[in-house]
């Protein structure tokens, strides 16, 4: 027993020596790239400062093999230092913008997704003229670019942010093979949780964007086949009042109808709905937009079929409230709540309206008939009030008190701190007088 537990610590030590040893060895290795291999008396350094003039003189050195050449060693001398990478790194992207040949450009791709691996700290900042790629005109820059972005994004060496809608326009290229590459990208992207919820608000914005010019028939091509990722309820929920509060900060008519659009294309719950009733006063002042109206009308209509017959009232009061305004404008259409004010306080004047004058009660008094006889030979057309000698107070019924409603409850702010006594005299004093 005493031999097995010595040949166990024995191999654990050994273990652990060959750990150290393999971490010595990556630091050492890491030394020599960073501080020797470039050294001014290696032989390697004296070839860059000619890389360095190459790839800044397109005009000068204008062959396509000696450029490409360049270029390729020029980002292979940045994968050895980073103090390499990091001086030349501006001329790399210079000559991925402004490079007049193709494969240069699709070279110099290919090389920074490279460094990007090796140095991501350096490369993150330049992030977004990466991604400026996939709007190449060259097809074959666009098939590369979006290539070698995809491998960064899956591997969570680049963060996904808000350019990715530069990929999601490739869901409309005309190549098929750089569509398909998309597809495969956004299918892959949905498997990481929360990836494309995440990100569909921002890149609703930037195609929305009135600069980027795109045409109402690609961006419900490209909103389309992101929303078919989302298929939680509570994702869809959150979506609703993410998009609805965005109108609020749309400028033009276009966004307006972009962002209805989207509204429209989500596989609305009965929660989503709630949610969108909620945020009437975000999208109701633009109702009589016709590119706002018909996408929220579509909405009802899907959520009518199979619908509960309460739930199905409660959509068709939606869809009349919207028609309404859409006809009529928001100023000229009164919301539920005022018409039930309306209701009420008319059913007060009518009231109001029956109760007998006190004139007349006095003219009774005068002639010594009793308050009983006031009453049972009074004019039909009048109706006495029967008041409770237990309650002193009449009691007031407001139209909030029908309806519970969370809305309804008045804030901190709004509720008055000083109450002003109401003094009232009896019906006793009135007929003494």
């Amino acid at each position: 027993m005493k031999e097995v537990a010595n040949e166990s610590t024995m191999e654990e030590e050994l273990g652990l020596i060959g750990a150290s040893a393999e971490d010595t060895e990556a630091e050492l290795i890491r030394k020599i790239c960073e501080t020797e291999l470039l050294a001014e008396e290696n032989l390697l350094s004296a070839f860059l400062p000619l890389l360095v003039k190459i790839c800044s003189s397109p005009g000068r050195y204008s062959h396509p093999q000696l450029t490409t050449a360049a270029c390729l060693a020029l980002s292979q001398y940045m994968m050895i230092s980073p103090s390499v990478c990091e001086d030349n790194i501006r001329l790399l992207f210079t000559v991925l913008e402004r490079s007049t040949l193709p494969v240069v450009r699709a070279n110099t791709i290919i090389a920074l997704g490279d460094l990007t691996v090796r140095f991501p700290n350096i490369l993150e900042p330049w992030t977004q003229n990466l991604y400026a790629r996939l709007s190449d005109e060259v097809s074959s820059v666009r098939q590369t670019a979006v290539t070698v972005l995809t491998q960064l994004v899956l591997k969570d060496v680049l963060k996904v942010k808000g350019q990715v809608s530069e990929v999601a326009v490739l869901l409309i290229d005309p190549e098929p093979h750089i569509t398909s590459l998309a597809l495969n990208f956004f299918n892959e992207l949905a498997t990481k949780d929360n990836a494309i919820y995440n990100l569909l608000p921002d890149i609703i914005s930037r195609l929305s964007d009135p600069e980027r010019g795109m045409s109402s028939e690609d961006f419900n091509t490209i909103m389309k086949q992101l929303f078919s990722y989302i298929t939680k309820e509570r994702q869809t929920e959150s979506l609703v009042e993410k998009l609805c509060q965005r109108f609020r900060t749309a400028k033009t008519e276009r966004q307006w109808c972009d962002l209805a659009t989207s509204l429209s294309l989500l596989s609305m719950c009965e929660r989503g709905f709630k949610r969108l009733q909620e945020c009437w006063e975000c999208y109701s002042d633009k109702l009589t937009e016709p590119g706002v109206y018909q996408p929220l009308l579509s909405i009802t209509a899907k959520l009518r079929r199979g619908a509960k017959p309460q739930f199905k009232a409660q959509v068709d009061d939606f869809e009349k409230r919207l028609t309404a305004v859409h006809t009529r404008g928001l100023e000229n259409v009164e919301s539920p709540e005022m018409d039930e004010n309306q209701r009420n306080e008319g059913s007060t004047e009518k009231t109001s309206t029956c109760t007998p004058l006190p004139t007349r009660g006095r003219q009774k008094s005068r002639r010594g008939q009793t308050k009983s006889s006031v009453s049972s030979h009074g004019d039909d057309s009048f109706v006495t009030p029967q008041k409770s000698r237990k309650s002193k107070k009449p009691v007031i019924t407001f139209s909030s008190d029908e309806e519970e409603d969370e809305d309804a409850v008045m804030t901190e702010s709004e509720t008055p701190k000083v109450t002003t006594p109401i003094s009232r005299t009896s019906r006793r004093a009135r007929l003494r007088n």
